[in-house]
């Protein structure tokens, strides 16, 4: 597996970023365990982490999720935006997302 190397300013919230193809996904009680294609644990991601992982499918821009959590988390919407960002990033850091523009 080879990461892409994340554009500076990189998602934008227009950004569509989608699952890269050979990452699974397993529910673990609250958790999300993910996968690389040769079953190697890469990261366990929390429930909210978890919401972004499921909606990284190259459709949904990083401001509608960003919307999706902020409705479900009204107390903490003034800093989602952020926690949104740097999460995809890390998913695109560890070679699970792609951005579905190319």
């Amino acid at each position: 597996m080879h990461p892409e190397p994340v554009r500076p300013g990189w998602p934008e919230g227009g950004s569509r970023p989608v699952r890269r193809n050979g990452a699974a996904a397993v529910e673990l009680d609250d958790n999300v365990a993910l996968y690389d294609d040769v079953g190697q644990l890469l990261i366990m991601l929390n429930s909210s982490a978890a919401v972004i992982w499921e909606c990284c499918d190259g459709a949904t821009t990083l401001d509608d999720m960003v919307r999706e959590l902020a409705a479900a988390h009204p107390d903490d919407a003034a800093e989602i935006g952020e926690d949104v960002r740097q999460t995809v990033r890390k998913l695109v850091e560890l070679g699970l997302v792609v951005d579905a523009a190319g």
